[in-house]
């Protein structure tokens, strides 16, 4: 079964004559329509047929270079990065092809004879992402090489644009998205973006933003613009105004931080910079809120309609701009209409070669089939949720998927309740203490469990927990495995390391969730996706883990 990973994605139509790499946000609903009967979610199998040949089609190279909107590293970018939120995989044959075209990049702007081109805005700030994304130890002096070179070019008016040609001193509304994408990118992986840099862009935004609630294509900073209002634009305008007040805490690290008060979230996934130690900002939330709700009204006054050169741009968006305002409203939901639509639409137009934008009639002059597959693909994954970190990972961590039947939690303000009884993590532990017991114990269900408050009678609990790792009961290892994942504590490490061995199916599995926890790497995968994993499966994952370990804690000795 195919499983999939986290994170965020590219690129936008933006003016008659130009479309750059990545995709747009935009908001409304693909079909504006009543209830479906099929609910569809990422790993729902039709899904995963779905997304399963639309990656066949990208490993066969297949539709790249057509469109005259895309050239050079961009098609390499979008589908490298496409690559990597499926697989999870660096070794992935598309995804390292991206990463060799942004490691290319991040050299060529830290050249002082570095001139940038016109795409350079867009392209530059996909290789931010993408980079972090596949594995920020390896590749962070290169995304840093990235940041300095957006914090450089960020015009006095505090947007983002064109560095050469006729336009420079206007902010470009879609340029400056995909830098706030590449900064929100930065910022989950502990590269550090200043605040001073995201205030000034949302300063621009909100003076850029027309009174309806649109905004157009490039605006001065004062009170000249180009271009007219579009959905694309309004939804990419908007979709960074909420990304940086994301990457100004202000909507999903209270959310968590709400979580981590009642014991469901370990506090390993706080930001790698902690709240306390990040610069107190004082920005009036109220007006990104208000900005946002005039954004909501414009597009309910102006309901989208497909254009064939741009659809695909659409198709990712939509599902960029729900997932930020999912962050906005504390809750999101598993299987939402507009998912639901948008599955049904992909159904009926994806190729017998897997590929969207390949059938003569739906063909685009701007985007390669390559590209609209993968914003396809991307869309059907729920990559943008991932990346923010979706309930089952963020409120749940390390316990699991969130139920099928989500009736079974509600969300009371911005936290997490569960309807059930909470069961008591102490008599959990003694039931799966007894030896007694050969076929663990089906009543435990681990995601009401919750963790002491008090340090000490924590770290007791988790204690338990590791030693319950050499259980007799493989139910016993499982939950013990889940469970550590909520610890927030780098001594748990050389344990799950040694789970990851485990004869157990399911039991190496928990184990790596909880290292990706615990080393706030949420999107590393070192066990392949497969039902079977194989002893050489679990030897070379654990040797990566052991290499990520030792970076943290050189002086720490394995002892195999």
């Amino acid at each position: 079964m195919t499983q999939y990973s986290a994170w965020l994605k590219f690129m936008v139509h933006r003016g008659s004559s130009l479309c750059i790499l990545i995709a747009a946000v935009a908001i409304p609903c693909f079909s504006g329509s009543e209830a479906v009967a099929q609910k569809y979610y990422p790993d729902h199998p039709v899904v995963q047929d779905m997304v399963n040949k639309g990656m066949a089609f990208l490993q066969t190279g297949g539709g790249s270079g057509r469109g005259n909107g895309f050239g050079g590293e961009g098609p390499a970018l979008v589908v490298g990065y496409c690559a990597f939120k499926v697989t999870g995989d660096p070794e992935h044959p598309l995804v390292k092809a991206g990463v060799a075209q942004a490691l290319e990049l991040a050299h060529a702007v830290s050249l002082p004879s570095f001139r940038p081109e016109e795409k350079s805005t867009y392209i530059m700030s996909v290789a931010g992402m993408l980079l972090p994304s596949v594995n920020v130890d390896t590749y962070g002096q290169p995304t840093k090489q990235i940041r300095d070179y957006l914090l450089r070019i960020q015009k006095p008016n505090g947007g983002f644009g064109y560095t050469a040609g006729g336009n420079e001193k206007f902010g470009d509304i879609s340029q400056t998205q995909y830098v706030m994408l590449a900064f929100w990118t930065m910022n989950q992986t502990g590269i550090e973006v200043p605040n001073e840099a995201v205030i000034r862009t949302l300063n621009f935004l909100l003076l850029a933003q027309e009174q309806p609630g649109g905004w157009p294509y490039m605006h001065d900073g004062g009170s000249a613009t180009q271009g007219s209002v579009t959905n694309s634009l309004t939804a990419a305008g908007l979709s960074a105004l909420l990304i940086g007040g994301d990457l100004l805490g202000m909507y999903r690290s209270k959310m968590v931080e709400n979580q981590e008060e009642e014991g469901i979230v370990p506090l390993a996934f706080r930001r790698v910079i902690a709240e306390a130690e990040r610069k107190k900002v004082s920005f009036d939330k109220t007006k990104i809120e208000g900005s946002s709700k005039r954004s909501e009204a414009w597009f309910a006054a102006n309901p989208y309609t497909r254009d064939v050169n741009f659809h695909y741009y659409y198709v990712y968006s939509k599902e960029r701009y729900e997932s930020f305002l999912e962050i906005t409203k504390g809750k999101q939901s598993k299987s939402p209409d507009w998912y639901n639509d948008g599955v049904k639409m992909l159904q009926a137009s994806q190729g017998a070669d897997g590929s969207w934008g390949n059938k003569k009639d739906d063909a685009s002059s701007f985007v390669p089939p390559d590209v609209a597959t993968s914003f396809c693909v991307l869309f059907l994954i729920r990559s943008t949720q991932k990346a923010i970190g979706d309930l089952s990972e963020a409120m749940n961590q390390g316990i699991g998927e969130i139920p099928d039947d989500v009736g079974s939690i509600t969300i009371s303000g911005n936290k997490i309740v569960n309807k059930n009884a909470t069961n008591s993590i102490d008599d959990a532990l003694k039931m799966l203490e007894d030896d007694s017991k050969v076929d663990g114990e089906d009543g435990l269900a681990p995601d009401r469990m919750l963790l002491a408050s008090d340090p000490k009678q924590r770290k007791e609990q988790l204690n338990r927990f590791v030693r319950l790792l050499n259980a007799k009961d493989y139910k016993a290892r499982q939950i013990a495995a889940k469970m550590l994942g909520r610890g927030d504590d780098l001594d748990l490490v050389p344990a799950l390391i040694y789970a990851l061995t485990d004869p157990d199916p399911r039991v190496p599995v928990f184990a790596e969730q909880s290292l990706r926890i615990i080393s706030r790497q949420l999107d590393t995968y070192h066990l392949p996706k497969r039902d079977k994993l194989t002893d050489q499966d679990k030897a070379k994952a654990s040797l990566q883990w052991k290499r990520w370990y030792l970076s943290v804690r050189p002086d720490y000795v394995f002892v195999d």
